[in-house]
């Protein structure tokens, strides 16, 4: 276990997952930006809903709306970064999950 555990503070250690825990601090109390993020997830369930009975035009209105709302969010000054950092903390993550994987396995043979 204290592979694991030197390993999660490794991980919650490094700049990037620091300087991602502050921009969500941002997002978390920026109101607007919230407010964009909930009509976001709003439109992806009624572009599913649309896409699994087959309405096509309805679809392409919401894909419409949905990206006209996302360059919008895009538009706050940090969460390109937050998305960014999102995606590379992700990718650390499975690597770590992986170190996690390979120690269990050879432990197990």
């Amino acid at each position: 276990m204290n592979y694991v555990n030197d390993l999660k503070q490794g991980f919650l250690s490094l700049p990037e997952v620091k300087r991602l825990k502050e921009l969500e601090g941002f997002i978390d109390t920026n109101l607007e930006l919230n407010q964009k993020i909930n009509e976001l997830k709003d439109l992806q369930k009624k572009m599913v809903n649309a896409k699994e009975y087959n309405q096509p035009k309805q679809f392409l209105e919401y894909k419409k709306a949905y990206d006209i709302l996302y360059e919008d969010i895009l538009d706050f000054p940090f969460v390109e970064e937050y998305l960014d950092l999102l995606d590379s903390t992700n990718e650390l993550l499975k690597n770590i999950t992986m170190q996690i994987e390979d120690k269990i396995n050879e432990k197990l043979k």
